[in-house]
């Protein structure tokens, strides 16, 4: 299996966690910010699909600035669930960046 195959299943998993994300979010409190959620997501998931150069360093950016953004209002709240959603964006946004797999994907 070359790097890019391996590649494209690390982006099909990060993709797969940003739906889910997205989906979840939007029962917990629909609302119109939500659904804009959803739809950046589904961009952004279908750029990466596609292998659309820089597209892995464009999502860890908005993963990572979605985190930052919520991050202190998860602390005060002491919202557990968000805080871990937080690190599992964190750790998505590292992996998008760093991983040569990806990397290759995205280089093809």
């Amino acid at each position: 299996m070359s790097n890019s195959e391996n590649g494209r299943k690390f982006v099909m998993i990060i993709s797969g966690y940003m739906v889910v994300k997205a989906v979840v979010n939007l029962i917990l409190g629909f609302g119109f910010g939500n659904i804009i959620t959803l739809l950046v997501t589904f961009a952004l998931c279908y750029f990466m699909f596609k292998g659309q150069q820089y597209m892995n360093y464009i999502t860890a950016g908005v993963l990572a600035l979605v985190m930052l953004y919520h991050l202190k209002g998860n602390i005060e709240g002491r919202h557990f669930f968000y805080l871990l959603e937080g690190i599992i964006d964190i750790a998505a946004a590292v992996v998008l960046v760093i991983n040569k797999d990806i990397k290759a994907y995205f280089n093809d």
